[in-house]
C-alpha cells in the first residue's frame, strides 16, 4: 500500500471555528458602527439643512407679507388720490363747460364760434377722460355700482341719435340708429349709454368717413347693442389686446386714424362685465368693425309676447336715422 507525500490539512477544531466567528462578528460590529456614524452625520446635516430652509422660508414669507402690505397701502393711496383728483377736476371742468355754453350767444362771427366749438370739444374730451379715470378707480376698488330700471328702447335710440347726429354729419359719417324687438327692457341705462357713447365716439374718431350703424335689440332674455362702421377694420390679432387694455389704441403709428374702434375698449368691457354683461369686438381687418354689448335682462311689461314671436319681432326693425 502506497503512502501519500501530500501534507494533511490541519484539523478544524471548535476553538478555531469560534475564533473565526468572533473575528467576523467584530468586523460586522465595526462596519455597523461606521454606518451608524455616517447615518448620524447625515441625519444631523439634514436636520441642520431643514432648519436653515425653514428659517429662509419664514424670512421670505415675512418679506412677502410686508411687500404685499406695502403694495396694498400704495394701491389704496393711489385709488384715493385718483378718486379725489377726478372729483376735484370735475368741479372746475363743469364750470368751464358751463361758461363756454353761456359764452356762445355773445360771440359774433364765424371765427369766434369756431374757436368756441374747439374749446367746448376739448373740454368735453377732458371731462370724458376724467370720467374714465373715475370708472377705473371704482372698478379696481370694487366700489362700482349698478342700478337697473325700465328703459324704453325707442327713447334710448332717439337719445343716441340726437347726441351724435350732428357730430357724425360734420365728420362725414352717415349715422343710422335701428331698434328691434320689444319696447321696454330692464337695464342699467346710465352705464349702457356710457358704453354706447364710448363706442360711437371711438368710431367717429378713428374710423374713416362712411356709414355707422347702431342697432338696439330688446327681447325676453336680454338686450343687445351694436356699433358698426364701414372702415378698414382692425386686424384680428389685435382685438384681444384692445379688449384687455384700459387705455389702448390699435397701434402708435400715424395709420391708427384709419383703423376702427380703439381707445377705451378695455374700460367698456370691464364696465359691461361689472353690470353683468359682455362686450365683444369683431373685425376681419378689411371690411369694418362691430362692437356688441350684450346684457341679460327681463322685460318690464305686463303684456310680454310669446317666446315664439321673438324671432319674428327681431326681424321687424324700426329705423331712426339722421334724415
Amino acid at each position: 500500500m502506497a503512502i501519500s507525500d501530500a501534507p494533511s490539512s490541519p484539523e478544524v477544531t471548535p476553538e478555531i471555528t469560534i475564533a473565526r466567528l468572533e473575528r467576523r462578528l467584530q468586523r460586522e460590529r465595526e462596519a455597523r458602527r461606521q454606518a451608524e456614524e455616517i447615518s448620524e452625520r447625515g441625519m444631523r446635516d439634514l436636520w441642520l439643512a431643514n432648519r436653515e430652509l425653514d428659517k429662509r422660508v419664514e424670512q421670505r414669507t415675512e418679506n412677502l407679507v410686508e411687500a404685499l402690505e406695502q403694495l396694498r397701502v400704495a394701491t389704496s393711496a393711489r385709488e384715493r388720490f385718483l378718486s379725489t383728483l377726478s372729483h376735484e377736476m370735475r368741479t372746475p371742468l363743469n364750470g368751464v363747460m358751463g361758461m363756454l355754453e353761456l359764452l356762445g350767444p355773445h360771440l359774433a362771427g364765424e371765427q369766434g364760434q369756431r374757436y368756441l366749438g374747439a374749446a367746448t370739444e376739448s373740454a368735453e374730451r377732458l371731462f370724458q377722460l376724467v370720467t374714465r379715470l373715475l370708472d377705473l378707480v371704482e372698478l379696481d376698488s370694487g366700489s362700482f355700482t349698478t342700478v337697473r330700471s325700465t328703459v324704453n328702447v325707442s327713447s334710448l335710440a332717439d337719445a343716441v341719435r340726437d347726441r351724435w347726429q350732428m357730430e357724425a354729419l360734420r365728420g362725414g359719417y352717415l349715422l343710422t340708429v335701428m331698434t328691434h324687438g320689444q319696447d321696454d327692457c330692464w337695464i342699467d341705462e346710465p352705464r349702457v349709454v356710457q358704453i354706447l357713447n364710448e363706442l360711437i365716439d371711438n368710431t367717429l374718431t378713428h374710423a374713416t368717413p362712411g356709414a355707422v350703424r347702431i342697432e338696439l335689440r330688446s327681447y325676453d332674455e336680454g338686450f343687445l347693442a351694436s356699433v358698426s362702421d364701414s372702415g378698414p377694420g382692425i386686424a384680428p390679432e389685435l382685438i384681444a389686446e384692445l379688449l384687455d387694455s384700459d387705455l389702448s389704441m390699435v397701434d402708435d403709428s400715424a395709420a391708427r386714424s384709419a383703423q376702427g374702434l380703439g381707445l377705451g375698449l378695455g374700460i367698456c368691457r370691464r364696465i359691461a362685465e361689472a353690470v353683468g354683461g359682455t362686450l365683444e369686438l369683431e373685425s376681419d381687418g378689411k371690411t369694418g368693425s362691430t362692437a356688441t354689448l350684450a346684457m341679460p335682462t327681463n322685460i318690464a311689461r305686463s303684456d310680454q309676447p310669446d317666446p315664439s314671436d321673438v324671432d319674428s319681432a327681431l326681424g321687424q326693425g324700426q329705423v331712426a336715422s339722421n334724415d
